[in-house]
Formats: structure tokens, C-alpha cells, sequence
């Protein structure tokens, strides 16, 4: 049987207005994706029963469509619930439709089904590349099990043309992810857009404010100290001294974390041993540590070096370190490891604590966001910035009543001098040329 180009063209219409129209009008971030009636869950299944309603039928009972397109979107890119209810009305429209091949159809999507929601977690976490991969290989997947059903049912005369057909398809599919990735790359960018608009609206505040409130705020410290120095003052009143200046030193501390965001990073990076800046900020922070009741275990490989800054070093990990020390309030372990692999230095900062949810770690690094009863959310949005600024990366990973996993990577000295001398070739050959 020759493939009949019209419905071809049919099928392929029917599957790119609904997600042009959802590209142009919707812009879903993944949490919304995930419900039930989100508007993309929706969309897969307007395509699912237009797909399906105009087929091309190959025989009596095998029946070919683009259905497997919004199948595999709709666990990749919805979640377990919006791939359930898709391969539920998929099916069920199947069985109305009639035909041996339903068979097929029920087993091929029942395995497909239980192997992505067995990976969801591991899918949420691919990146672009990694995803278009994924569904090429759960297509292929696919694909090979209707290729046994069909040997398996002696329909021979069959293969060719469903192997023609599944290619197209796969094309097709591969326009959708790149639509939907395109979504997120622009959903990506206006949060990027915001984060930006409120660090300017800090750094204007700071700056306005900084002077104006730092001056009677010295004024008011150097006045209680000598107040507190007078022999005529009850102990009472000297507690209460004590206070007031402990609770001026916080509000300095507040100043100038906002200061830290207004102020532009002026220092050049210089080579220094990472190794030996763990240790000195450990050692810093023990003390700290003891008071909590908190054990610090580490496992620090030594000489690891990195182009970086030794203070904004020190003040990312004693931000981190510190919110890990304060996540375990009833005790706990902090462990601190620094490994290089591959030209990469990682320094995994993992507490017991309490955790987060994961609508928390999305917002975790962005302006005045935290988790604290007192916290102002200056501190690790500082880290991220410094962080990025040495060319560094960073992952969060938790889990409510288990704690969290700060992952910090930095490119190693080796890799980025071969960068350069990468770079320095290409440069030279273009000016040979």
C-alpha cells in the first residue's frame, strides 16, 4: 500500500496548529504542565483525537496515526497524571475504533507508560540535548515493539510501510519538542528578565539608603558603648545595652549583604588553592558549629586549584554552610567534599536538615526568597552572583525530612588553560589563513 500524502499532510496540520497556537498564547512553567487540566495537557489531547479520528488504514484492524506524538509529550513535558490521562483516552478511543490491532496498541503503550513514569524523576532533570535523546530513544523503543507485534501476527507486507510512516512521524515529533524546548528557553529568559529588575531595584535602594542609614546607625552604636561604660548602670540596664548593639550589628550585617548586591565586582580573578580555602572557612566555622551542635565531616582533596576571588570564596561557603548548620536544628552532621573529575572541582555541601520542597529550591538564589524566619534571601542570591562571576555552577537537591545538597562546580586550572590555548590556536590558524 502507498502512503496517501494527504493524510500525511492532514496528520502533520493537526499536530502543528494546536502546538503553534499553545507556543504563541500559553507559556506554562512545568509545575502547571503537570496538572491535570493544564492547558498543554489539553492540547495534546485535542491532537490525540484528531489524530486518531482521520488515520490511514493499512488493512482491516491496522490503522496508522500520529497519536504517539502527544503519548510520549504528555509524560516527557506533563508528568505522570497528564501521561496517564492521555494514554486512557488513547485507549479507550482505540477500543471504540475496534480492530485486532488494538492488542497491539495496548501492550506497546502499557510498557511505554510504566518505563517513563518509572523514570519521571530522571526526565525532569534532562536538559535539552539530553531530552531530544531520550524521546528519540523512547520512539525507537516504541517502534521496535510494533515491529515484533506485527512479525509475531505474520503481517509482513506491513513493515516497509511502518517503518516509512514511523519515520515521518519521528520527524514530526522531534518539531514538537524543539517548539515546546523553544517555550521554556523563552519562559526561561522573562524569570531571568525578572530576577534582573528586582537586583536593579536593590542595587537603587542600596545605593539611595546605604549612607543615610549606616551613619546613625554608628552614631547610635558609638553613643551606647560609651553609655555602657558608665560604673553608675544596674546590670539590667547593661543587658539591655547589650541587646540594643547586637541588634545593631544584625542590621549592619543586612546593610551590607544589600551593599554586596549593589556593588559591582571589580577585583580580577587570580589563581588560588580552593583546597586550602575550604579548610580555612571549615575551620572558621566550627566554633559556630559546636554551639549547634553539629558535627562538620569533610573529605577535601588537596591542591585543587581554581581562578577565583579568595574573599567571595569564603563568603559563598560561609553562606551555605551556615544555612546548613542552621537547617539542622536539633542537631545533625554537615559534610563538606571537594573532588575534581574530568577538569571539573566540585564542592558538595550536604546537611541533614529539614529540606525543601521543590517549588522552594526553584526559588532558591533569586531576591528575597528564603526559607528562614529572619532571613532576608540576600545571602545566596550574593552566592549564585559570585559564583556565576567565577565562571562556577550550581545545583540544589532536597528532599523534605531528609536535607539538602548543595552541588558548586568550578572549572579546574588545567581545563581552563586548555581552553585558552584552544582558543589562542583557532585565533592563530585564522590569521595564518
Amino acid at each position: 500500500m502507498a502512503i496517501d500524502v494527504k493524510v500525511i499532510l492532514y496528520q502533520i496540520l493537526i499536530v502543528f496548529f494546536p502546538m503553534v497556537v499553545y507556543h504563541l498564547f500559553f507559556h506554562e512553567k512545568n509545575r502547571e504542565r503537570s496538572k491535570a487540566y493544564s492547558k498543554l495537557t489539553l492540547t495534546l489531547l485535542i491532537i490525540l483525537v484528531l489524530a486518531m479520528s482521520y488515520p490511514m488504514k493499512f488493512s482491516e484492524g491496522y490503522v496508522y496515526d500520529f497519536r504517539i506524538i502527544p503519548f510520549i509529550i504528555s509524560f516527557v513535558y506533563g508528568g505522570t497524571i497528564p501521561g496517564l490521562i492521555t494514554v486512557m483516552v488513547l485507549l479507550v478511543y482505540r477500543f471504540m475504533i475496534g480492530g485486532d490491532g488494538f492488542y497491539v496498541v495496548l501492550i506497546n503503550h502499557s510498557l511505554t507508560s510504566l518505563f517513563l513514569i518509572l523514570l519521571r524523576n530522571k526526565i525532569t532533570d534532562f536538559q535539552k540535548n539530553h531530552k531530544i535523546v531520550f524521546v528519540s530513544l523512547v520512539f525507537l523503543a516504541n517502534t521496535l515493539i510494533v515491529l515484533v507485534t506485527l512479525f509475531k501476527a505474520n503481517q509482513f507486507e506491513q513493515i516497509f510501510f511502518m517503518v516509512v510512516f514511523y519515520f515521518i512521524t519521528w520527524i514530526c515529533l522531534m518539531m514538537v519538542v524543539f517548539v515546546i524546548e523553544n517555550v521554556n528557553q523563552q519562559i526561561e529568559l522573562r524569570e531571568k528578565l525578572k530576577n534582573d529588575e528586582k537586583l536593579n531595584v536593590i542595587s537603587q535602594l542600596a545605593a539611595s539608603v546605604a549612607h543615610e542609614v549606616r551613619n546613625p546607625l554608628t552614631s547610635v552604636r558609638g553613643f551606647l558603648q560609651l553609655i555602657s561604660d558608665d560604673e553608675n548602670l544596674q546590670t539590667a540596664q547593661k543587658n539591655y545595652i547589650e541587646i540594643a548593639l547586637n541588634e545593631l550589628d544584625h542590621a549592619q550585617i543586612i546593610i551590607n549583604d544589600y551593599l554586596s548586591l549593589a556593588k559591582p565586582n571589580t577585583e580580577e580573578l587570580s589563581t588560588i588553592n580552593l583546597s586550602d580555602e575550604v579548610k580555612k572557612t571549615i575551620a572558621l566555622m566550627t566554633s559556630y558549629s559546636n554551639i549547634q551542635n553539629i558535627t562538620i565531616e569533610t573529605n577535601i582533596q588537596e591542591s585543587l586549584y581554581i581562578k577565583g576571588n579568595r574573599s567571595e570564596i569564603k563568603q559563598v561557603l560561609v553562606n551555605i554552610i551556615k544555612n546548613g548548620i542552621e537547617a539542622m536544628k536539633t542537631g545533625g552532621t554537615l559534610t563538606v567534599n571537594t573532588i575534581e573529575m574530568g577538569g571539573t572541582i566540585t564542592i558538595e555541601i550536604i546537611d541533614s536538615g529539614k529540606g525543601m520542597t521543590k517549588s522552594q529550591i526553584k526559588k532558591i538564589g533569586t531576591p528575597f526568597f528564603t526559607t528562614k524566619e529572619k532571613g532576608t534571601g540576600v545571602g545566596l542570591t550574593i552566592s549564585f552572583q559570585l559564583i556565576r562571576a567565577m565562571k562556577g555552577k550550581i545545583k540544589v537537591e532536597s528532599e523534605l525530612g531528609k536535607g539538602t545538597i548543595f552541588t558548586i562546580q568550578f572549572p579546574s586550572m588545567n581545563e581552563l588553560n586548555e581552553r585558552e590555548n584552544s582558543v589562542e590556536s583557532i585565533e592563530k590558524n585564522l590569521l595564518l589563513k
